[in-house]
């Protein structure tokens, strides 16, 4: 099943399908301080120098590497990685206000983990830690208006948790999903990519 949206119960801050839209739970969990969502990206912010893993692409990609295409298909790659750096940093403060965001996401994308990341600090927490990718060019399309790309992942999020912000306590749901497959959508806005959806399968793992 594919799941785009995270829905909150009413009265409870507990995951009814996973935390943000990384950090799943494998069915309904409740507790307090879990969140529903998480936020989104920055321009600015330091870049961590390690936040997530890429694992090189298969030789059958449908996408080629070579020349116009291929450069375009590294850089929606790299704006995919570049989104989750900044989300690492993003989520993992407390005072961050999400407006970097719009540096590297778009529509829905930037809606949800926007709306995740007001959910965590309304629950008091952060996230720790970092999660790894390991995305894959699916298809590209440089004749649409905006250009597209998809981009498949195996997301593991086992070394990323939600924790309390003030004293770093893991807070995750009792049961959570730690990889599971993703895959995102991008749009190009000039002369850069831009997130426009992230979806995920929350009955499968990878």
């Amino acid at each position: 099943m594919r799941q785009r949206s995270i829905l909150v119960r009413p009265g409870a801050i507990g995951i009814s399908g996973l935390l943000l839209p990384f950090l799943l739970t494998a069915c309904s969990a409740s507790g307090a301080g879990s969140a529903d969502r998480l936020g989104t990206p920055s321009a600015n912010l330091p870049r961590p120098t390690a936040t997530t893993t890429a694992a090189p692409a298969p030789t059958g990609s449908p996408v080629p590497k070579e020349g116009a295409q291929g450069l375009e298909g590294n850089g929606a790659v790299t704006a995919y990685q570049d989104w989750w750096d900044v989300q690492v940093e993003v989520l993992g403060r407390s005072d961050s206000d999400g407006v970097e965001l719009r540096q590297y996401a778009t529509g829905t994308a930037f809606t949800d983990t926007a709306i995740s990341l007001t959910q965590l600090h309304d629950a008091r927490l952060v996230m720790v830690g970092r999660p790894r990718t390991s995305p894959v060019l699916k298809s590209l399309d440089l004749q649409a208006n905006p250009p597209t790309a998809t981009i498949d992942d195996c997301l593991d999020v086992s070394d990323w948790h939600q924790a309390d912000a003030a004293t770093k306590e893991i807070k995750d749901p009792q049961q959570r999903l730690s990889r599971f497959p993703a895959t995102a959508v991008l749009k190009k806005y000039g002369n850069r990519w831009l997130i426009a959806d992230f979806t995920r399968e929350v009955t499968k793992t990878c």
